[in-house]
């Protein structure tokens, strides 16, 4: 009997990925607002997750093995203005399934984000680093963190992921890919640095950890940092454009609603240690997503 695997956000840009690579050998219950890419092993429900009614209904209906929730309002402005919203879908529903998940010897695999501390560190940050939020969406993003490790099956995976989205909303390297294009100007951080990982290399990391079960805090990134500014650079040349549309800015002169910190690298070799994965670079994740771009065509 295949694994039953619920995935939140599933039209997502994540989830999208998760659902594709991971119906290949498991079971899918997919949910979303809308429903996303289809085949075999793929069953979807659209409901909004914040209804703890629905929630707990379709929890019920799939009573699934693991659900890897990677719904999440990722514009970090909207979540300063709507605090309200960003506790529905980041801490409600994260404790309903949490719930569900452990009264039924399930697991739950929260995807969380590198925004849970200040930035203020000049090295990357590592598990036993103390968070300090500096917005909403950070916020609310470590309560569900913590509900999701008070129970036996739960895996937190803090991380910024990079790919190709299916819907109507536009990801950084499709913005950033689009502008190269188009030479149209592109604002670009050099004192905001990540560590980005494409979204296929963690699906692959998501099938070993489904695999040979982890669980507690980790984070999950490329092995390297990077600036916003150098990782448009180097797309520019991995992808053959030029990068004269590129001007290097700063995100003190922006005016966002929410604070953002500037460091967001991760460190993630205790992940790979205990997956025995070699987590790609930065670059390495640029080349995953044009490699995808082309089996996309």
């Amino acid at each position: 009997m295949k694994v039953k695997i619920g995935i939140t956000g599933a039209s997502g840009m994540l989830g999208t990925a998760l659902v594709v690579h991971l119906s290949k050998e498991y079971k899918i219950f997919a949910t979303s607002r809308s429903k996303g890419v289809e085949g075999e092993n793929i069953e979807w429900d659209c409901f909004n997750l914040t209804n703890a009614t629905l929630l707990n209904s379709w929890l019920e209906n799939v009573n699934p093995d693991i659900v890897i929730h990677c719904a999440a309002i990722v514009d970090v402005d909207l979540c300063e203005e709507n605090i309200n919203l960003a506790t529905a879908l980041h801490v409600k529903a994260t404790k309903v399934m949490a719930s569900y998940l452990d009264n039924n010897n399930s697991r739950l695999i929260y995807i969380s984000t590198d925004s849970v501390f200040d930035g203020k560190k000049q090295s990357a940050y590592n598990e036993s680093d103390l968070v300090m939020p500096l917005n909403v969406y950070a916020e609310t993003k470590i309560i569900g963190e913590r509900i999701t490790q008070s129970i036996c099956g739960g895996l937190v995976l803090r991380t910024n992921i990079v790919g190709w989205t299916q819907g109507s909303c536009i990801s950084f390297a499709e913005w950033l890919l689009k502008g190269l294009t188009d030479g149209m100007p592109l604002n670009l951080f050099y004192d905001v640095n990540f560590s980005p990982l494409s979204v296929y290399d963690f699906s692959h990391i998501i099938e070993k950890i489904i695999e040979n079960p982890v669980f507690g805090l980790y984070h999950c990134t490329s092995k390297d940092g990077i600036s916003k500014y150098n990782f448009g650079k180097k797309m520019a040349k991995i992808f053959q454009l030029s990068d004269s549309a590129i001007n290097k800015v700063s995100v003190a002169n922006m005016m966002f609603k929410a604070k953002r910190p500037k460091n967001m690298v991760l460190d993630s070799k205790k992940l790979a240690k205990d997956i025995d994965y070699e987590m790609p670079t930065a670059v390495e994740s640029i080349i995953s997503i044009k490699n995808q771009q082309t089996m996309r065509k």
